[in-house]
């Protein structure tokens, strides 16, 4: 019973202890999403990934057209065209699909290598930001809002604001932005 008594002591004042430290523990949010949209330098990386992604749209376009002329073609003189055409125009529709599909894979992996290539470095840098504020201010964790790990929170908590207004002072005094 001395053991039992002992042991729910030491519980509760752990219990006790760590409901404390946990009240003490400062937390806060970022809105990634908003600062991406909001920061200059993510805007002109988004801008130059459309305008390359459009470009090899256009291009993946003119190759279906030119597969879709084929098909046309096969579909309206298949009939009165030779085996031998028409085994010839077959073998060039299946290799012009062959070359789409490679081309389609391609264009995905070099977009993928342009927006990391692009995101990367922001993203490094508003991580910095975002640590930096977290250790001058004293928080213990700053989390993503635009995860699903936050279902509600304080307004005062968000963090986004601060971040966009210190990218900002960094760009102004690099200059480059």
């Amino acid at each position: 019973m001395r053991f039992y008594r002992l042991g729910m002591a030491v519980a509760l004042s752990l219990l006790f202890t760590a409901s404390v430290d946990a009240q003490a523990i400062k937390i806060g949010y970022v809105h990634a999403q908003e600062v991406l949209a909001q920061y200059p330098p993510s805007q002109a990386a988004f801008d130059r990934l459309e305008s390359a992604n459009n470009n090899w749209l256009a291009e993946l376009q003119t190759l279906a057209a030119t597969r879709d002329q084929l098909l046309a073609e096969y579909q309206q003189q298949q009939m009165s065209m030779t085996p031998e055409a028409r085994q010839a125009l077959e073998q060039q529709i299946t290799a012009q699909n062959s070359a789409i599909a490679m081309r389609e894979r391609e264009v995905q992996n070099e977009s993928q290598q342009l927006q990391d290539e692009l995101l990367q470095p922001i993203m490094a840098e508003i991580t910095a930001v975002i640590e930096e504020i977290r250790v001058e201010l004293g928080y213990a964790l700053i989390l993503d809002a635009n995860s699903n790990a936050i279902l509600a929170a304080d307004e005062s908590l968000n963090l986004t604001q601060e971040v966009l207004t210190r990218l900002e002072e960094k760009g102004a005094a690099d200059g480059s932005r």
